[in-house]
């Protein structure tokens, strides 16, 4: 396998060093937190490049939907962009990238385009308009000490056991049991929750359109669920502000002990126990994984991901393929982008997961599920976002009651559906 991927990166990497680019500078947008890391990629493709000049633009996630579809509607932007999965189809509508069967014309995968996963994303039209560049989900991450202080034996498995052990261990040691981000990035657990009560912001009517997938007292019951945990001062009201897991105050709370749960994807939880081994070398590392909760159904949360895509403005088309080739190799995930999952089967199948991450094994393998209807219904699954995470926001904060936050809620998601 190591003989094969230096292979492939070198056989690619020396077409290009051999193309006749004479100072091509691109720009690649990025949103993770890895930048020093891409930064040290980036420099690998140039040495093997010495015709391209990368860029790294970094931008926050919240951010990057919208300042891509405000640039590429004007013909701007960077070359190459890093995406949600869930953007895609968007942004394919909004003319502002390129098809992947236009870009292979520069050079194919080596074990072609069906050896990502859920390109299914990426479809709009007949054609394909992303590579898949990275697979993700989230689960449940335990800090197993704080548990055992608590005198809590076993893992959490409902909704309903999650909160009551908040409470013990708040009450059993003053720590902080169960926290999550209640800004932007709510709308990760607010849709968990949901999908495993067998509810959903929107779903299929039978009949060959859309709906919204819960009413409005189903989703201010979902938004009371959370705001209990504010309520009765299981967690700080400082996580209103909170919009990312990665967020310092969450990730500090878990690596000092004074959190004993939280719900995060994959690469935040591999920052964590890096974070932790870097701190304490040679401890026993006191993390343990599980999968989300159950509410009336089993656990579900999303197949999630990012993407690359190509800005259909780009003055280099062939410069900016030869980037996402190489930022699809194995060696990059190796080396550089270390805590994330290649979106590639044949690299997947490859993965070593250690003992702590067994809770993301099994949800990734056995528990999740695309966004469906959220991306097929045309109300793109950006715009579904702003608006869940806007009125679960307000609820949480006091601003308005559940109920009034979830059937303004209703009335907007109704409107985009209409549309």
């Amino acid at each position: 396998m190591q003989n094969l991927i230096k292979w492939t990166a070198t056989a690619a990497m020396a077409f290009w060093a051999c193309s006749a680019f004479a100072q091509t500078e691109l720009t690649f947008r990025f949103n993770d937190s890895e930048r020093e890391e891409l930064r040290a990629a980036l420099d690998e493709f140039e040495a093997a490049n010495p015709g391209i000049a990368v860029e790294l633009q970094t931008i926050a996630w919240s951010d990057s939907r919208d300042q891509f579809l405000r640039e590429g509607a004007v013909g701007q932007g960077p070359d190459v962009v890093h995406i949600a999965f869930v953007w895609t189809r968007e942004m394919a509508e909004a003319g502002i990238v390129l098809p992947i069967e236009q870009l292979t014309e520069y050079g194919a995968f080596p074990n072609g385009f069906d050896d990502f996963i859920a390109t299914d994303l990426t479809a709009y039209e007949g054609k394909s308009w992303g590579v898949p560049w990275s697979a993700d989900t989230w689960a449940m991450v335990y800090r197993t000490d704080v548990l055992a202080a608590a005198g809590i034996d076993d893992l959490p498995e409902t909704w309903d056991d999650l909160l009551a052990d908040s409470r013990m261990i708040l009450k059993t040691t003053d720590s902080i049991g169960f926290a999550f981000p209640a800004a932007d990035q709510v709308w990760f657990p607010f849709n968990f929750y949901l999908w495993s009560n067998g509810l959903s912001i929107v779903e299929e009517d039978g009949t060959g359109g859309y709906r919204v997938g819960a009413s409005a007292e189903e989703l201010a019951a979902a938004m009371d669920y959370f705001k209990t945990y504010i309520d009765e001062g299981l967690v700080s009201r400082s996580v209103l502000s909170i919009e990312v897991p990665h967020d310092p105050a969450l990730l500090q709370a878990l690596l000092d002990g004074s959190q004993g749960m939280a719900l995060m994807p994959t690469n935040t939880y591999r920052q964590l126990l890096g974070a932790f081994e870097e701190a304490n070398p040679g401890a026993e590392v006191p993390f343990a994984s599980g999968v989300t909760m159950a509410g009336s159904e089993g656990p579900r949360t999303h197949l999630g991901g990012r993407t690359l895509v190509v800005n259909s403005s780009t003055e280099h088309p062939e410069a900016a393929w030869a980037l996402v080739q190489y930022l699809t190799e194995a060696g990059l995930f190796e080396d550089y982008y270390t805590n994330q999952f290649p979106a590639q089967k044949s690299l997947l199948s490859k993965i070593d997961y250690r003992p702590e991450e067994s809770g993301f094994a099994e949800q990734l393998a056995n528990n999740t599920r695309t966004w469906g209807a959220y991306s097929d219904s045309g109300a793109g699954v950006g715009q579904l976002w702003n608006l869940t995470a806007r009125a679960v926001a307000t609820s949480l904060s006091g601003q308005s009651s559940s109920i009034e936050a979830a059937e303004g809620l209703v009335t907007e998601i109704e409107r985009l559906l209409a549309n």
